[in-house]
């Protein structure tokens, strides 16, 4: 029974410490854990969606990457050129998220970059947490790029889980930050496929 207790303890200090990376600023490079909080108080931050999406998503420019298109099974996929993030079912686009931020940087390796190609769903946390570096919050937390740190989640939020930063397009630290992070949560599952491409 102790050896549980320690096993969960030690798997929800590794998945806060990936939550580190995705503050606002340069040096996200964390090693700062991150302090969980309850939901915050009264109704729950409503966040806007995007209507589903053509039946199947455009193509990636890149022929390579299109390779690496998941063709069966559950699936999400990250469109960084439109700012698009789509929850997939085979060919069919269940969900249409949109308009999302992601990297700064694209494909340069740097820690605050978002890379291309195949991830999976590695891990994942849904409470409130805080950054402190930062003195943001963010929620439903998606990890799929455990080399940077990378993830989809909410908004930039305050300690009462209001957005404060909804900005889109590319200005977070690899992130990809979404207007329905809860929508991913749900739909995401531990080892399901991430395409990100451009």
């Amino acid at each position: 029974m102790m050896l549980r207790h320690l096993a969960l303890l030690f798997a929800l200090s590794i998945a806060a410490l990936a939550v580190v990376a995705c503050g606002t600023g340069a040096g996200a490079r964390g090693g700062v854990a991150i302090e969980s909080i309850g939901a915050p108080a009264g109704d729950a931050v409503a966040t806007p969606t995007v209507p589903a999406g053509p039946p199947t998503p455009a193509p990636a420019a890149d022929p390579a990457q299109e390779a690496l298109r998941p063709t069966s099974g559950r699936w999400i996929e990250v469109d960084l050129t439109h700012y698009i993030v789509r929850l997939m079912d085979g060919a069919t686009v269940v969900k249409t998220i949109a308009p999302v931020a992601v990297g700064i940087q694209v494909d340069t390796g740097a820690y605050d970059s978002t890379q291309t190609g195949i991830f999976h769903v590695y891990n994942k946390i849904t409470p409130l947490a805080y950054d402190p570096p930062y003195k943001t919050y963010i929620s439903d937390w998606v990890g799929f790029d455990p080399k940077l740190a990378n993830g989809f989640h909410s908004f930039l939020k305050d300690k009462a889980g209001n957005v404060v930063d909804p900005s889109t397009g590319r200005v977070s630290n690899g992130c990809i930050r979404t207007p329905d992070a809860p929508a991913i949560t749900a739909f995401a599952t531990i080892g399901m496929p991430v395409w990100v491409h451009t």
